[in-house]
Protein backbone atom coordinates (compact mmCIF):
# COMPACT_ATOMS: atom_id res chain seq x y z
CA UNK A 1 0.00 0.00 0.00
CA UNK A 2 3.05 2.89 0.89
CA UNK A 3 4.40 1.77 -2.35
CA UNK A 4 1.49 2.58 -4.32
CA UNK A 5 0.79 5.60 -2.41
CA UNK A 6 4.29 6.41 -3.43
CA UNK A 7 3.55 6.11 -6.97
CA UNK A 8 0.28 8.22 -6.89
CA UNK A 9 1.77 10.77 -4.93
CA UNK A 10 4.77 10.85 -7.94
CA UNK A 11 1.62 11.14 -10.78
CA UNK A 12 -0.28 13.57 -9.62
CA UNK A 13 2.80 16.13 -9.34
CA UNK A 14 3.72 14.62 -13.02
CA UNK A 15 0.07 16.33 -13.38
CA UNK A 16 0.12 19.45 -11.68
CA UNK A 17 3.42 20.49 -13.27
CA UNK A 18 1.98 19.46 -16.84
CA UNK A 19 0.88 21.92 -19.40
CA UNK A 20 -2.06 21.17 -19.22
CA UNK A 21 -3.09 22.08 -15.57
CA UNK A 22 -2.38 26.05 -17.36
CA UNK A 23 -5.13 25.23 -19.94
CA UNK A 24 -7.67 24.02 -17.45
CA UNK A 25 -6.93 26.66 -14.86
CA UNK A 26 -7.55 29.30 -18.17
CA UNK A 27 -10.56 27.63 -18.51
CA UNK A 28 -12.22 27.85 -15.56
CA UNK A 29 -11.42 32.02 -14.73
CA UNK A 30 -13.51 32.17 -18.47
CA UNK A 31 -15.95 29.67 -17.00
CA UNK A 32 -16.22 32.26 -13.76
CA UNK A 33 -16.60 35.04 -16.07
CA UNK A 34 -18.72 33.93 -18.48
CA UNK A 35 -21.07 31.43 -17.02
CA UNK A 36 -23.19 34.36 -15.17
CA UNK A 37 -24.25 35.98 -18.56
CA UNK A 38 -24.96 32.57 -20.09
CA UNK A 39 -27.26 31.40 -17.79
CA UNK A 40 -31.19 32.61 -18.84
CA UNK A 41 -33.03 29.89 -17.53
CA UNK A 42 -36.74 29.23 -18.90
CA UNK A 43 -39.46 29.71 -16.93
CA UNK A 44 -40.82 26.89 -15.34
CA UNK A 45 -43.73 25.02 -17.12
CA UNK A 46 -46.34 22.70 -15.55
CA UNK A 47 -48.14 19.73 -16.96
CA UNK A 48 -51.28 21.89 -17.86
CA UNK A 49 -51.55 24.93 -19.89
CA UNK A 50 -51.03 28.59 -18.39
CA UNK A 51 -53.91 29.32 -16.19
CA UNK A 52 -54.72 32.77 -16.04
CA UNK A 53 -57.05 33.74 -13.41
CA UNK A 54 -58.49 37.25 -13.32
CA UNK A 55 -57.35 38.56 -9.98
CA UNK A 56 -59.67 41.73 -10.38
CA UNK A 57 -62.41 40.78 -8.14
CA UNK A 58 -63.96 37.09 -7.22
CA UNK A 59 -66.28 37.30 -9.26
CA UNK A 60 -64.04 37.74 -12.32
CA UNK A 61 -61.89 35.04 -11.11
CA UNK A 62 -64.75 32.71 -10.65
CA UNK A 63 -66.18 33.70 -14.23
CA UNK A 64 -62.65 32.73 -15.46
CA UNK A 65 -62.66 29.65 -13.38
CA UNK A 66 -65.87 28.13 -15.07
CA UNK A 67 -64.57 28.78 -18.93
CA UNK A 68 -61.19 26.75 -17.38
CA UNK A 69 -63.57 23.76 -15.63
CA UNK A 70 -65.71 23.36 -18.90
CA UNK A 71 -62.86 22.94 -20.73
CA UNK A 72 -61.14 20.44 -18.37
CA UNK A 73 -64.18 18.34 -17.56
CA UNK A 74 -64.87 18.38 -21.58
CA UNK A 75 -61.24 16.59 -21.85
CA UNK A 76 -62.07 14.35 -18.70
CA UNK A 77 -65.06 13.42 -20.24
CA UNK A 78 -64.10 13.07 -23.60
CA UNK A 79 -61.50 10.84 -22.25
CA UNK A 80 -64.10 8.68 -20.52
CA UNK A 81 -65.88 8.10 -23.05
CA UNK A 82 -63.60 6.95 -25.46
CA UNK A 83 -61.82 3.91 -22.62
CA UNK A 84 -65.23 3.50 -22.48
CA UNK A 85 -65.45 2.58 -26.15
CA UNK A 86 -62.53 1.32 -26.07
CA UNK A 87 -63.72 -1.50 -23.46
CA UNK A 88 -66.95 -2.23 -25.64
CA UNK A 89 -64.52 -2.74 -28.17
CA UNK A 90 -62.71 -5.19 -26.60
CA UNK A 91 -64.89 -8.29 -26.69
CA UNK A 92 -65.76 -7.55 -30.76
CA UNK A 93 -64.12 -4.86 -32.96
CA UNK A 94 -61.32 -7.52 -34.02
CA UNK A 95 -64.08 -10.07 -34.54
CA UNK A 96 -66.58 -7.26 -36.33
CA UNK A 97 -63.73 -6.99 -38.71
CA UNK A 98 -62.76 -10.35 -39.92
CA UNK A 99 -66.29 -11.17 -40.37
CA UNK A 100 -67.06 -8.53 -42.39
CA UNK A 101 -63.40 -9.62 -44.99
CA UNK A 102 -64.92 -12.61 -44.59
CA UNK A 103 -68.42 -11.48 -45.88
CA UNK A 104 -67.06 -8.91 -48.47
CA UNK A 105 -64.49 -12.56 -49.81
CA UNK A 106 -67.43 -14.80 -49.87
CA UNK A 107 -69.38 -11.50 -52.12
CA UNK A 108 -66.46 -11.59 -54.72
CA UNK A 109 -65.97 -15.88 -54.67
CA UNK A 110 -70.29 -15.22 -55.65
CA UNK A 111 -70.22 -12.67 -58.02
CA UNK A 112 -67.01 -14.66 -59.63
CA UNK A 113 -69.38 -17.88 -59.95
CA UNK A 114 -72.83 -15.50 -60.95
CA UNK A 115 -71.78 -13.08 -63.53
CA UNK A 116 -71.57 -14.69 -67.01
CA UNK A 117 -72.98 -12.93 -70.15
CA UNK A 118 -76.03 -15.36 -69.77
CA UNK A 119 -76.76 -13.93 -65.97
CA UNK A 120 -76.16 -10.45 -66.27
CA UNK A 121 -79.22 -9.62 -64.54
CA UNK A 122 -81.75 -10.90 -62.40
CA UNK A 123 -82.02 -11.36 -58.59
CA UNK A 124 -78.52 -13.52 -58.40
CA UNK A 125 -76.64 -11.55 -61.41
CA UNK A 126 -73.52 -9.84 -61.22
CA UNK A 127 -75.03 -6.47 -60.96
CA UNK A 128 -77.41 -7.41 -58.12
CA UNK A 129 -73.67 -8.59 -56.37
CA UNK A 130 -72.01 -5.53 -57.38
CA UNK A 131 -74.44 -3.46 -55.50
CA UNK A 132 -73.39 -5.71 -52.33
CA UNK A 133 -70.06 -5.29 -52.88
CA UNK A 134 -70.18 -1.77 -53.00
CA UNK A 135 -72.42 -1.42 -49.80
CA UNK A 136 -69.81 -3.93 -48.22
CA UNK A 137 -67.00 -2.36 -49.11
CA UNK A 138 -68.11 1.07 -47.64
CA UNK A 139 -69.02 -0.68 -44.43
CA UNK A 140 -65.63 -2.23 -43.89
CA UNK A 141 -63.87 1.00 -45.07
CA UNK A 142 -66.00 3.06 -42.76
CA UNK A 143 -65.58 0.40 -39.58
CA UNK A 144 -61.98 -0.07 -40.13
CA UNK A 145 -60.98 4.16 -40.28
CA UNK A 146 -63.44 4.34 -37.15
CA UNK A 147 -60.58 2.18 -35.49
CA UNK A 148 -57.58 4.02 -37.04
CA UNK A 149 -58.70 7.25 -35.99
CA UNK A 150 -59.32 6.46 -32.12
CA UNK A 151 -56.42 7.69 -29.74
CA UNK A 152 -55.74 4.50 -28.35
CA UNK A 153 -57.20 1.60 -30.71
CA UNK A 154 -53.76 1.54 -33.22
CA UNK A 155 -51.62 0.32 -31.25
CA UNK A 156 -53.76 -3.01 -31.09
CA UNK A 157 -55.09 -2.52 -34.90
CA UNK A 158 -51.73 -2.44 -37.51
CA UNK A 159 -48.34 -1.42 -37.94
CA UNK A 160 -47.39 1.66 -40.71
CA UNK A 161 -47.06 -1.11 -43.50
CA UNK A 162 -50.22 -2.99 -43.19
CA UNK A 163 -52.14 0.17 -42.67
CA UNK A 164 -51.33 1.92 -46.32
CA UNK A 165 -51.74 -1.57 -47.69
CA UNK A 166 -55.67 -2.36 -46.34
CA UNK A 167 -56.76 1.41 -47.58
CA UNK A 168 -54.25 0.70 -50.59
CA UNK A 169 -56.79 -2.16 -51.34
CA UNK A 170 -59.86 -0.77 -49.88
CA UNK A 171 -59.45 1.96 -51.90
CA UNK A 172 -59.05 0.81 -55.16
CA UNK A 173 -62.30 -1.67 -54.55
CA UNK A 174 -64.31 1.35 -54.52
CA UNK A 175 -62.75 2.55 -57.58
CA UNK A 176 -63.33 -0.24 -59.53
CA UNK A 177 -66.87 -1.27 -58.03
CA UNK A 178 -68.51 2.48 -58.50
CA UNK A 179 -66.77 3.17 -61.99
CA UNK A 180 -67.85 3.55 -65.03
CA UNK A 181 -71.62 3.29 -63.62
CA UNK A 182 -73.27 4.72 -66.81
CA UNK A 183 -72.25 1.15 -68.77
CA UNK A 184 -73.69 -0.81 -66.01
CA UNK A 185 -75.64 -3.34 -67.27
CA UNK A 186 -73.28 -3.98 -70.00
CA UNK A 187 -71.14 -7.10 -71.18
CA UNK A 188 -68.20 -4.71 -71.55
CA UNK A 189 -68.86 -3.47 -67.48
CA UNK A 190 -68.33 -6.54 -66.75
CA UNK A 191 -65.46 -8.06 -68.07
CA UNK A 192 -63.83 -4.97 -67.41
CA UNK A 193 -64.54 -5.16 -63.31
CA UNK A 194 -63.97 -9.13 -63.12
CA UNK A 195 -60.57 -8.48 -65.42
CA UNK A 196 -59.79 -5.83 -62.55
CA UNK A 197 -60.38 -7.81 -59.85
CA UNK A 198 -58.89 -10.85 -60.82
CA UNK A 199 -55.81 -9.05 -62.04
CA UNK A 200 -55.22 -6.96 -58.27
CA UNK A 201 -56.91 -9.41 -55.95
CA UNK A 202 -58.17 -7.01 -53.96
CA UNK A 203 -60.51 -8.89 -51.95
CA UNK A 204 -58.78 -11.58 -50.95
CA UNK A 205 -55.46 -9.47 -50.27
CA UNK A 206 -57.84 -7.38 -48.09
CA UNK A 207 -58.72 -11.12 -46.28
CA UNK A 208 -55.48 -11.96 -45.63
CA UNK A 209 -54.35 -8.63 -44.20
CA UNK A 210 -56.99 -8.49 -41.59
CA UNK A 211 -56.47 -12.15 -40.33
CA UNK A 212 -52.80 -10.66 -38.92
CA UNK A 213 -54.88 -8.27 -37.15
CA UNK A 214 -52.89 -8.92 -33.53
CA UNK A 215 -55.27 -10.14 -30.96
CA UNK A 216 -56.17 -7.77 -28.05
CA UNK A 217 -54.54 -8.25 -24.95
CA UNK A 218 -55.80 -5.50 -22.65
CA UNK A 219 -58.45 -6.68 -19.85
CA UNK A 220 -61.17 -4.57 -19.81
CA UNK A 221 -61.87 -5.16 -16.15
CA UNK A 222 -58.41 -2.99 -15.84
CA UNK A 223 -59.60 -0.20 -18.04
CA UNK A 224 -62.92 0.09 -15.68
CA UNK A 225 -61.24 0.06 -12.96
CA UNK A 226 -58.51 2.79 -13.66
CA UNK A 227 -61.24 4.86 -14.67
CA UNK A 228 -62.98 4.44 -11.61
CA UNK A 229 -60.26 4.35 -8.83
CA UNK A 230 -58.76 7.55 -10.41
CA UNK A 231 -62.42 9.83 -10.48
CA UNK A 232 -64.03 8.34 -7.69
CA UNK A 233 -61.09 9.08 -5.08
CA UNK A 234 -60.93 12.64 -6.08
CA UNK A 235 -65.17 13.38 -6.48
CA UNK A 236 -65.33 14.37 -2.55
CA UNK A 237 -62.51 16.17 -2.62
CA UNK A 238 -63.36 18.49 -5.73
CA UNK A 239 -67.21 19.27 -4.02
CA UNK A 240 -65.50 20.17 -1.48
CA UNK A 241 -62.96 22.47 -3.08
CA UNK A 242 -66.11 23.96 -5.11
CA UNK A 243 -67.82 24.25 -1.61
CA UNK A 244 -65.25 26.35 -0.06
CA UNK A 245 -65.20 28.66 -3.19
CA UNK A 246 -68.90 29.07 -3.41
CA UNK A 247 -68.44 30.19 1.03
CA UNK A 248 -66.22 32.61 -0.19
CA UNK A 249 -68.44 33.87 -3.02
CA UNK A 250 -71.16 33.69 -0.28
CA UNK A 251 -69.37 36.26 1.86
CA UNK A 252 -67.86 38.24 -0.26
CA UNK A 253 -70.92 39.26 -1.99
CA UNK A 254 -72.71 40.72 1.23
CA UNK A 255 -69.81 42.07 2.50
CA UNK A 256 -66.30 44.47 1.04
CA UNK A 257 -63.88 41.57 -0.53
CA UNK A 258 -59.91 41.73 0.17
CA UNK A 259 -57.18 40.63 -1.07
CA UNK A 260 -56.72 37.86 0.97
CA UNK A 261 -60.24 36.14 -0.17
CA UNK A 262 -59.65 36.92 -3.17
CA UNK A 263 -55.80 34.94 -3.23
CA UNK A 264 -57.82 32.54 -1.01
CA UNK A 265 -60.35 32.28 -3.76
CA UNK A 266 -57.48 31.34 -6.63
CA UNK A 267 -55.47 29.49 -4.88
CA UNK A 268 -58.33 26.72 -4.32
CA UNK A 269 -59.91 27.48 -7.90
CA UNK A 270 -56.29 26.72 -9.22
CA UNK A 271 -56.40 22.99 -7.57
CA UNK A 272 -59.37 22.30 -8.63
CA UNK A 273 -58.11 22.47 -12.52
CA UNK A 274 -54.48 21.05 -11.87
CA UNK A 275 -56.73 18.07 -10.32
CA UNK A 276 -58.35 17.98 -13.59
CA UNK A 277 -55.43 18.01 -15.48
CA UNK A 278 -53.36 15.63 -12.93
CA UNK A 279 -56.74 13.17 -13.44
CA UNK A 280 -56.64 13.05 -16.94
CA UNK A 281 -53.02 12.81 -17.38
CA UNK A 282 -52.68 9.67 -15.14
CA UNK A 283 -55.62 7.92 -16.69
CA UNK A 284 -54.66 8.56 -19.89
CA UNK A 285 -51.19 7.20 -19.30
CA UNK A 286 -52.51 4.66 -17.39
CA UNK A 287 -54.77 3.49 -19.66
CA UNK A 288 -51.91 2.95 -22.76
CA UNK A 289 -49.69 1.31 -20.22
CA UNK A 290 -52.24 -1.32 -19.55
CA UNK A 291 -52.95 -1.65 -23.33
CA UNK A 292 -49.44 -1.55 -23.98
CA UNK A 293 -48.03 -4.22 -21.30
CA UNK A 294 -47.76 -6.81 -23.56
CA UNK A 295 -45.50 -4.87 -26.00
CA UNK A 296 -41.75 -4.03 -26.22
CA UNK A 297 -41.14 -0.16 -26.65
CA UNK A 298 -39.54 -1.48 -30.14
CA UNK A 299 -42.52 -3.38 -31.04
CA UNK A 300 -45.07 -0.44 -31.13
CA UNK A 301 -42.83 1.82 -32.61
CA UNK A 302 -43.64 -0.03 -35.69
CA UNK A 303 -47.81 1.03 -35.03
CA UNK A 304 -49.61 3.92 -36.10
CA UNK A 305 -49.61 6.97 -34.00
CA UNK A 306 -47.22 5.30 -31.47
CA UNK A 307 -43.90 5.90 -33.72
CA UNK A 308 -42.06 7.19 -30.26
CA UNK A 309 -43.70 5.29 -27.74
CA UNK A 310 -41.92 5.42 -24.26
CA UNK A 311 -43.07 3.60 -21.68
CA UNK A 312 -40.74 4.79 -19.22
CA UNK A 313 -41.95 8.13 -20.08
CA UNK A 314 -45.85 7.37 -19.60
CA UNK A 315 -44.90 5.21 -16.16
CA UNK A 316 -42.72 8.92 -15.09
CA UNK A 317 -45.27 11.34 -15.61
CA UNK A 318 -48.30 9.04 -14.41
CA UNK A 319 -46.11 9.03 -11.21
CA UNK A 320 -45.30 12.46 -10.82
CA UNK A 321 -49.08 13.02 -11.99
CA UNK A 322 -50.19 10.43 -9.15
CA UNK A 323 -47.81 12.09 -5.76
CA UNK A 324 -49.60 15.58 -6.88
CA UNK A 325 -53.12 13.59 -6.75
CA UNK A 326 -52.44 11.79 -3.64
CA UNK A 327 -50.94 14.75 -1.71
CA UNK A 328 -53.48 17.39 -2.86
CA UNK A 329 -50.49 19.46 -3.74
CA UNK A 330 -49.89 21.43 -7.52
CA UNK A 331 -46.98 21.98 -9.23
CA UNK A 332 -46.38 25.46 -8.21
CA UNK A 333 -46.18 23.76 -4.51
CA UNK A 334 -42.98 21.79 -4.95
CA UNK A 335 -39.57 21.96 -7.55
CA UNK A 336 -39.11 19.83 -9.82
CA UNK A 337 -35.93 18.12 -10.42
CA UNK A 338 -33.19 20.25 -12.17
CA UNK A 339 -33.00 20.29 -16.05
CA UNK A 340 -30.77 22.16 -17.99
CA UNK A 341 -31.36 25.76 -17.83
CA UNK A 342 -35.02 25.71 -16.91
CA UNK A 343 -36.03 26.78 -13.18
CA UNK A 344 -36.85 23.90 -10.72
CA UNK A 345 -39.55 26.49 -8.82
CA UNK A 346 -40.89 28.90 -9.57
CA UNK A 347 -38.48 31.39 -9.27
CA UNK A 348 -34.32 31.54 -9.76
CA UNK A 349 -31.93 29.38 -7.14
CA UNK A 350 -28.94 29.43 -6.53
CA UNK A 351 -28.93 25.48 -6.84
CA UNK A 352 -30.27 26.14 -10.83
CA UNK A 353 -27.18 28.10 -11.65
CA UNK A 354 -24.98 25.45 -9.96
CA UNK A 355 -26.40 22.79 -12.06
CA UNK A 356 -26.30 24.70 -15.40
CA UNK A 357 -22.35 25.56 -14.18
CA UNK A 358 -21.25 21.70 -13.84
CA UNK A 359 -22.86 20.49 -16.98
CA UNK A 360 -21.48 22.77 -18.75
CA UNK A 361 -18.18 22.74 -17.44
CA UNK A 362 -18.50 19.28 -17.00
CA UNK A 363 -17.48 18.89 -20.68
CA UNK A 364 -14.02 20.67 -20.10
CA UNK A 365 -13.18 18.12 -17.09
CA UNK A 366 -14.31 15.19 -18.91
CA UNK A 367 -12.25 15.91 -22.15
CA UNK A 368 -9.23 17.44 -20.17
CA UNK A 369 -9.26 14.18 -17.77
CA UNK A 370 -9.61 11.89 -21.30
CA UNK A 371 -6.42 13.81 -22.27
CA UNK A 372 -4.71 12.95 -19.28
CA UNK A 373 -6.69 9.35 -18.98
CA UNK A 374 -4.50 8.85 -22.63
CA UNK A 375 -1.49 10.11 -21.60
CA UNK A 376 -0.78 7.98 -18.49
CA UNK A 377 1.02 4.89 -20.33
CA UNK A 378 1.30 6.20 -24.07
CA UNK A 379 2.78 9.15 -23.61
CA UNK A 380 5.60 6.75 -21.12
CA UNK A 381 6.32 5.55 -24.29
CA UNK A 382 6.47 8.71 -26.51
CA UNK A 383 8.83 10.24 -24.05
CA UNK A 384 10.55 7.03 -23.77
CA UNK A 385 10.70 6.97 -19.76
CA UNK A 386 8.69 3.83 -19.53
CA UNK A 387 11.69 1.48 -19.74
CA UNK A 388 13.07 3.83 -16.42
CA UNK A 389 9.36 3.08 -14.85
CA UNK A 390 9.82 -1.00 -15.54
CA UNK A 391 13.46 -1.28 -13.69
CA UNK A 392 11.94 0.56 -10.88
CA UNK A 393 10.98 -2.09 -7.69
CA UNK A 394 7.43 -2.21 -8.53
CA UNK A 395 5.21 -4.28 -9.85
CA UNK A 396 3.30 -3.34 -12.94
CA UNK A 397 0.09 -3.42 -11.49
CA UNK A 398 0.89 -1.20 -8.37
CA UNK A 399 1.80 1.12 -11.50
CA UNK A 400 -0.84 0.83 -12.69
CA UNK A 401 -3.22 1.00 -9.95
CA UNK A 402 -1.96 5.02 -9.01
CA UNK A 403 -1.95 5.77 -12.75
CA UNK A 404 -5.56 5.13 -12.46
CA UNK A 405 -6.26 6.45 -8.86
CA UNK A 406 -4.53 10.00 -9.76
CA UNK A 407 -6.96 10.15 -12.81
CA UNK A 408 -9.51 10.22 -10.79
CA UNK A 409 -7.91 11.83 -8.04
CA UNK A 410 -7.75 14.95 -10.74
CA UNK A 411 -10.81 14.62 -12.17
CA UNK A 412 -13.13 14.67 -8.79
CA UNK A 413 -10.52 17.61 -7.43
CA UNK A 414 -11.74 19.66 -10.77
CA UNK A 415 -15.33 18.47 -9.63
CA UNK A 416 -15.20 19.94 -6.67
CA UNK A 417 -13.26 23.18 -7.96
CA UNK A 418 -15.91 23.72 -9.96
CA UNK A 419 -18.83 23.63 -7.37
CA UNK A 420 -17.43 25.77 -5.12
CA UNK A 421 -16.91 28.25 -7.56
CA UNK A 422 -20.80 27.80 -8.75
CA UNK A 423 -22.07 28.09 -5.52
CA UNK A 424 -20.42 30.88 -4.67
CA UNK A 425 -21.53 32.58 -8.15
CA UNK A 426 -24.73 31.43 -7.72
CA UNK A 427 -25.75 32.20 -3.88
CA UNK A 428 -24.35 35.94 -4.89
CA UNK A 429 -26.55 36.52 -8.34
CA UNK A 430 -29.38 34.57 -7.40
CA UNK A 431 -29.40 33.46 -3.52
CA UNK A 432 -30.11 30.48 -1.77
CA UNK A 433 -33.24 28.56 -0.86
CA UNK A 434 -33.58 25.00 0.38
CA UNK A 435 -37.10 23.66 -0.85
CA UNK A 436 -38.29 20.41 -1.24
CA UNK A 437 -37.78 18.84 -4.79
CA UNK A 438 -40.13 15.90 -6.57
CA UNK A 439 -38.07 13.24 -7.57
CA UNK A 440 -39.43 10.47 -9.56
CA UNK A 441 -36.76 7.18 -9.36
CA UNK A 442 -36.93 5.16 -12.07
CA UNK A 443 -40.21 6.17 -13.54
CA UNK A 444 -41.86 4.09 -10.65
CA UNK A 445 -40.89 5.30 -6.87
CA UNK A 446 -42.30 8.86 -6.46
CA UNK A 447 -40.54 10.96 -2.98
CA UNK A 448 -39.16 14.72 -2.12
CA UNK A 449 -35.93 15.37 -0.72
CA UNK A 450 -34.07 18.72 0.05
CA UNK A 451 -32.96 20.14 -3.06
CA UNK A 452 -29.11 20.35 -1.77
CA UNK A 453 -29.65 16.23 -1.37
CA UNK A 454 -30.61 16.25 -5.02
CA UNK A 455 -27.34 17.95 -5.75
CA UNK A 456 -24.96 15.60 -4.45
CA UNK A 457 -26.79 12.68 -6.23
CA UNK A 458 -26.48 14.59 -9.12
CA UNK A 459 -22.39 15.10 -8.35
CA UNK A 460 -22.21 11.39 -7.72
CA UNK A 461 -23.35 10.31 -10.93
CA UNK A 462 -21.30 13.18 -12.82
CA UNK A 463 -18.52 11.30 -10.79
CA UNK A 464 -19.32 7.89 -12.28
CA UNK A 465 -19.45 9.36 -15.87
CA UNK A 466 -16.39 10.86 -15.59
CA UNK A 467 -14.64 8.15 -14.15
CA UNK A 468 -15.35 5.63 -16.64
CA UNK A 469 -14.23 8.23 -19.70
CA UNK A 470 -11.22 8.44 -17.42
CA UNK A 471 -10.54 4.54 -17.47
CA UNK A 472 -12.03 4.51 -21.41
CA UNK A 473 -8.87 6.54 -22.06
CA UNK A 474 -6.58 4.78 -20.09
CA UNK A 475 -7.49 1.30 -22.14
CA UNK A 476 -6.58 3.23 -24.95
CA UNK A 477 -3.44 4.58 -23.61
CA UNK A 478 -2.44 0.60 -23.19
CA UNK A 479 -3.56 -0.42 -26.39
CA UNK A 480 -1.45 2.57 -28.48
CA UNK A 481 2.36 3.45 -27.99
CA UNK A 482 1.89 6.78 -29.46
CA UNK A 483 0.25 9.31 -27.53
CA UNK A 484 -0.96 11.01 -30.39
CA UNK A 485 -3.08 8.35 -31.48
CA UNK A 486 -3.83 7.53 -27.91
CA UNK A 487 -5.95 11.41 -27.37
CA UNK A 488 -7.08 11.32 -30.45
CA UNK A 489 -8.90 8.12 -30.57
CA UNK A 490 -10.04 8.88 -26.60
CA UNK A 491 -10.85 12.37 -28.03
CA UNK A 492 -12.75 10.99 -30.63
CA UNK A 493 -15.01 8.70 -28.96
CA UNK A 494 -16.16 11.25 -26.09
CA UNK A 495 -16.95 13.59 -29.00
CA UNK A 496 -18.03 10.96 -31.25
CA UNK A 497 -21.24 10.25 -28.30
CA UNK A 498 -21.75 13.74 -28.10
CA UNK A 499 -23.17 13.66 -31.40
CA UNK A 500 -24.79 10.25 -31.44
CA UNK A 501 -26.69 11.84 -28.40
CA UNK A 502 -27.35 15.22 -30.17
CA UNK A 503 -28.62 13.40 -32.82
CA UNK A 504 -30.22 10.06 -31.87
CA UNK A 505 -33.31 11.85 -30.08
CA UNK A 506 -33.37 8.86 -27.77
CA UNK A 507 -33.20 5.87 -30.59
CA UNK A 508 -33.81 2.82 -28.92
CA UNK A 509 -30.46 1.20 -30.91
CA UNK A 510 -28.31 3.07 -28.74
CA UNK A 511 -29.99 2.01 -25.38
CA UNK A 512 -27.01 -0.89 -25.09
CA UNK A 513 -24.27 1.64 -25.92
CA UNK A 514 -22.33 2.32 -22.72
CA UNK A 515 -21.94 6.01 -23.16
CA UNK A 516 -25.43 6.54 -23.70
CA UNK A 517 -26.00 5.18 -20.28
CA UNK A 518 -23.62 7.17 -18.11
CA UNK A 519 -26.10 9.95 -17.41
CA UNK A 520 -27.60 8.02 -14.56
CA UNK A 521 -29.33 11.26 -13.08
CA UNK A 522 -31.86 10.80 -15.83
CA UNK A 523 -33.66 8.40 -13.91
CA UNK A 524 -34.64 10.71 -11.25
CA UNK A 525 -37.27 12.56 -12.72
CA UNK A 526 -36.18 15.10 -14.87
CA UNK A 527 -35.95 13.54 -18.75
CA UNK A 528 -39.44 14.33 -19.45
CA UNK A 529 -40.28 17.45 -17.86
CA UNK A 530 -42.01 19.86 -20.41
CA UNK A 531 -39.80 22.80 -20.58
CA UNK A 532 -39.92 26.24 -22.77
CA UNK A 533 -36.35 26.12 -23.88
CA UNK A 534 -36.00 23.88 -27.11
CA UNK A 535 -32.64 25.01 -28.40
CA UNK A 536 -30.24 23.35 -29.93
CA UNK A 537 -27.39 24.00 -27.02
CA UNK A 538 -30.08 22.85 -25.06
CA UNK A 539 -30.43 19.43 -26.69
CA UNK A 540 -26.47 18.57 -25.99
CA UNK A 541 -27.59 18.35 -22.59
CA UNK A 542 -30.31 16.59 -23.07
CA UNK A 543 -30.00 12.37 -21.86
CA UNK A 544 -33.09 10.96 -22.98
CA UNK A 545 -34.24 7.67 -21.07
CA UNK A 546 -34.10 5.07 -24.50
CA UNK A 547 -37.05 2.79 -25.25
CA UNK A 548 -37.07 -0.23 -23.05
CA UNK A 549 -34.38 0.46 -20.41
CA UNK A 550 -34.01 1.41 -16.43
CA UNK A 551 -31.60 2.56 -14.29
CA UNK A 552 -30.91 -0.92 -13.57
CA UNK A 553 -30.08 -1.96 -16.86
CA UNK A 554 -28.06 1.18 -17.33
CA UNK A 555 -26.04 0.16 -13.94
CA UNK A 556 -25.66 -3.10 -15.35
CA UNK A 557 -24.00 -1.78 -18.24
CA UNK A 558 -22.14 0.78 -16.53
CA UNK A 559 -20.55 -2.50 -14.41
CA UNK A 560 -19.73 -4.60 -17.23
CA UNK A 561 -18.02 -1.90 -18.90
CA UNK A 562 -15.89 -0.98 -15.69
CA UNK A 563 -14.89 -4.90 -15.33
CA UNK A 564 -13.86 -5.53 -19.27
CA UNK A 565 -11.77 -2.27 -19.26
CA UNK A 566 -10.09 -2.99 -15.95
CA UNK A 567 -9.27 -6.26 -16.89
CA UNK A 568 -8.42 -4.49 -20.55
CA UNK A 569 -6.08 -2.47 -18.82
CA UNK A 570 -3.96 -4.99 -16.14
CA UNK A 571 -3.75 -7.44 -18.46
CA UNK A 572 -1.84 -5.56 -21.68
CA UNK A 573 0.44 -3.75 -19.60
CA UNK A 574 1.41 -6.86 -17.36
CA UNK A 575 2.05 -8.74 -20.70
CA UNK A 576 3.75 -5.86 -23.01
CA UNK A 577 6.94 -6.39 -23.63
CA UNK A 578 8.31 -2.57 -22.89
CA UNK A 579 12.02 -3.17 -23.53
Amino acid sequence: MFKTSKLFKGEIKKIFFGPGMILMAGIFLLALALFPSLFSPSERKTITTEINLSSTSISEANSSFLSYKNIYENDLSSLYNEVNTLVEYNENFKENLISLADELYNLRLSFASAANVENIDGPNGCFSLHLSLIEKVNELKNLYNSYINDYFIPLILVNEDLDFQINMELNLLINVLTENTDISGSIDFYNRLNLTLDEYGSVSKIKDLFAKVNSVTYSSTNLTDILNNYYTSKDSYLQDLLSQMNNIIDISSSSEEDANSRESFINLAKHYLYTLSYLNVSIKNSVLLEISNHYSDSTLSNYLGFENFNSYELSENRARSDYYLENNLIEEEISNVFMFNTNSSTTTNAFDYMYFSMEVISIFIVAFTVIIGAGMISKEYSDGTIKLLAIRPYKRSKIMLAKIMATLFISFLFVMIAVIMSTIIGIIIYGITFPSMLVVFNAQVTFTLPIWVVFLIYLLCLIIKISIYSLLAIAISTIFKSYVVSVCVSSGIYLLNIILTFVSNGASWLKFNPFANLDLFKYFGGSFISNTNSSNITSLFYSPVFADTSIWLSITIILVFAVVLNILIFTIFKKRDIT
